[in-house]
């Protein structure tokens, strides 16, 4: 997991959304489809598929070595009133600044208490937590009681 592959794909959705975009891809590895799979579950976003850099699969096709290169994810974006549903995609932790956070800072800051320089979390919004190598939503890893790096926050 890099935080600079976080920040590109960060960028991304930005701009996408900017030009209000309604399918885009990003490149299919792990650390996308964990981010990309929680933005689909929080309904961020419509539709979350596997495919290549023709558009997403018709039939599913298993990810090999030989093939990862050309391996994209699609997701969809959402639009209310032509209004994107991500309206920001904040970094908090940063390749100059990791910010991690111990169990206590982490159920403050999901009960909506500031911690550090973080704004507490807000209806609507949420913030992604790394734990080992899962990838967790903040009120997760509080009912977890786990500790670990805040990566982002998307409202």
């Amino acid at each position: 997991m890099s935080l600079a592959n976080l920040a590109n794909y960060s960028s991304h959705l930005k701009n996408c959304v900017r030009l209000n975009i309604s399918t885009t891809s990003v490149p299919f590895n792990k650390f996308n489809l964990k981010i990309s799979y929680h933005l689909y579950k929080e309904g961020f976003l419509s539709s979350l598929k596997k495919g290549s850099l023709n558009g997403p699969d018709k039939v599913p096709v298993e990810v090999t070595s030989d093939n990862i290169a050309t391996r994209r994810l699609w997701l969809g974006l959402k639009y209310r009133n032509n209004n994107a549903i991500i309206k920001h995609f904040e970094m908090i932790s940063k390749p100059s600044r990791k910010v991690n956070l111990s169990d206590v800072e982490i159920k403050a800051l999901s009960s909506g208490i500031n911690v550090r320089f973080i704004e507490g979390l807000q209806p609507g919004e949420i913030i992604l937590v790394k734990v080992g190598d899962e990838i967790m939503e903040i009120q997760e890893a509080a009912k977890k009681g786990v500790h670990g790096m805040v990566l982002c926050r998307i409202r």
